[in-house]
């Protein structure tokens, strides 16, 4: 792993006891209860575990409930179980208006659930499908669809994140066209057909650069690999990346060094 790209990935300082003090501190500001979540219904399954919608009391300031997004750790391994607590502190620390805010998090018992903004009208992929078939004045607009979620992975580059699994699956999209980059990352049912088995993981291959899939090499430049993908999903109106091809033939191209044709 490079010198830049271990910079970027590195979240906190796991060694030091004032880092173990200040993330104890962050986790107790954002401790939300479980008992204030009201289960609406399951959205599918990632590599955590279960993820649902619900109705969530006092989530949002001067609000009654609010719909959010819930995504629950039922993993005991410990690769994935960093990762969700990475990804927490990334949301948590991260406040941008195309960007999800990290609302809270539910520690005090098993499974842990990370609760997450949610707007109206779902992930960007569904929206981008559905649109298609829609009056042309009521389709939404690739460059500022673009704009929004270019603007939303500048706040993470900038603040040293990298997304790793950026598509048009894991952004939000509101009634007032407003997208947010999110992390859905429904890898076992919903979106299976989007991910790929690869050396003991579920890897987005049609989203990712050689060295991320080769080298597991993740950075900024391998997000920007993610976000051209994203951008032929929304001209295409959510069609699959290298639709002619199987994922083997992908796997290969990249194997080359080559970019799928």
């Amino acid at each position: 792993m490079t010198a830049e790209i271990q910079e970027e990935v590195a979240l906190t300082n796991l060694g030091s006891s004032s880092g173990a003090s200040k993330r104890h501190s962050a986790a107790d500001k954002m401790h939300f209860p479980r008992s204030n979540l009201q289960t609406i219904t399951t959205l599918g399954r990632g590599e955590f575990g279960e993820v649902f919608l619900a109705k969530a009391k006092g989530a949002e300031d001067g609000e009654g409930e609010a719909l959010v997004l819930v995504k629950s750790l039922q993993t005991r391994d410990e690769q994935l179980q960093l990762d969700f607590r990475r990804e927490a502190e990334m949301f948590g620390k991260l406040n941008h208006p195309n960007v999800v805010r990290l609302l809270g998090l539910c520690r005090e018992a098993e499974p842990h659930y990370m609760v997450l903004e949610y707007v109206d009208l779902g992930d960007l992929k569904q929206f981008l499908r559905i649109s298609k078939t829609k009056d042309e004045s009521l389709k939404p607009q690739p460059l500022t669809t673009k704009h929004k979620v270019a603007l939303g992975m500048e706040h993470l580059s900038n603040g040293r994140f990298v997304h790793r699994d950026l598509a048009a699956r894991n952004c939000l999209v509101s009634a007032q066209r407003q997208v947010k980059v999110s992390s859905l990352s429904l890898s076992k049912d919903v979106y299976n057909s989007e991910y790929y088995h690869f050396r003991q993981a579920w890897i987005p291959l049609r989203w990712m650069p050689p060295e991320a899939v080769l080298e597991d090499e993740f950075s900024t430049k391998s997000d920007v690999w993610s976000f051209g993908v994203l951008m032929w999903e929304v001209f295409t109106h959510g069609e699959m990346p290298y639709t002619p091809l199987a994922d083997d033939e992908v796997l290969a191209a990249g194997t080359c060094g080559v970019s799928p044709s």
